[in-house]
């Protein structure tokens, strides 16, 4: 069984590979649906609660696209003042537990408003989570969180009665790629270390994705939509795409079923 998922974040987030598109991340998210969906394929994309509200149209559309489901990836990917300040005093933008579980319920919030459903899956923006997230996701009616990258947990487990986990355990493409500002030249050699072609990477990702499912697990594969167009276009996107048809493919909300 393959997972295939994906983070968008708001048209003001910044991130480092904003500057190397023209299109907001939301733009770019239909065209990486559209090309999934070609080849018969489900995903699940992870929404800041902000995205949904600066581009509600485009949110919406995908919400409606049969394929794809959508699920809570913060509010603001911590750009929000307070993330701020506390990544500043504690070294955590999370800080206070007050402040998780409002940013918690405001995501979800604000991606109902714009889709017209509730959410129950999640992925925390840099995988950053605490001792409390947990319990305020199960608070929240959250039924599965996938932001753990663990290459040697093949299935999902659970958390509690009420919570599961997916583990990443393909390896994540924005961490792996050369591409963007990762570029020879471009990069301190540190940065670079590691770090693979867009072709590379897919080449890795296919083998990655026939050992797990030669085992009997779930691969569960993250491709951002902004990394995949600024690696090459969305190219080597569609390679994987078409290599991927012939798994069977669920959402992150399904993989018990």
């Amino acid at each position: 069984m393959i997972c295939l998922t994906g983070d968008v974040h708001q048209r003001s987030y910044r991130g480092t590979d904003t500057p190397f598109s023209p299109y907001s991340e939301v733009e770019l998210a239909e065209k990486y649906v559209n090309i999934a969906a070609g080849y018969g394929i489900r995903m699940t994309l992870f929404f800041t609660g902000k995205a949904c509200l600066e581009e509600p149209r485009g949110v919406k559309r995908l919400a409606e696209m049969p394929l794809c489901e959508i699920g809570g990836h913060t509010f603001a990917a911590f750009r929000d003042p307070w993330s701020r300040i506390y990544r500043k005093i504690y070294r955590n933008p999370w800080g206070s537990p007050a402040h998780q579980q409002r940013d918690i319920v405001k995501t979800i919030n604000s991606i109902q408003s714009v889709i017209g459903r509730r959410i129950s899956v999640w992925r925390n923006h840099s995988y950053i989570n605490t001792v409390d997230t947990p319990k305020f996701l199960e608070t929240a009616a959250i039924r599965w969180v996938s932001d753990e990258v663990n290459p040697l947990k093949q299935s999902w487990e659970p958390l509690s009665p009420a919570l599961n986990s997916l583990p990443i355990n393909v390896r994540p493409d924005h961490e792996h790629l050369l591409h963007g500002k990762y570029q020879p030249g471009k990069a301190k050699p540190s940065q670079l270390k590691g770090r693979v072609s867009i072709a590379e990477w897919v080449e890795q990702v296919k083998t990655d994705v026939q050992a797990i499912s030669a085992g009997g697990g779930i691969a569960t594969i993250l491709a951002h939509p902004l990394c995949m167009e600024v690696a090459d276009g969305m190219v080597a996107f569609e390679e994987l795409c078409r290599f991927l048809q012939s798994f069977p493919t669920c959402w992150v909300s399904e993989v018990d079923a």
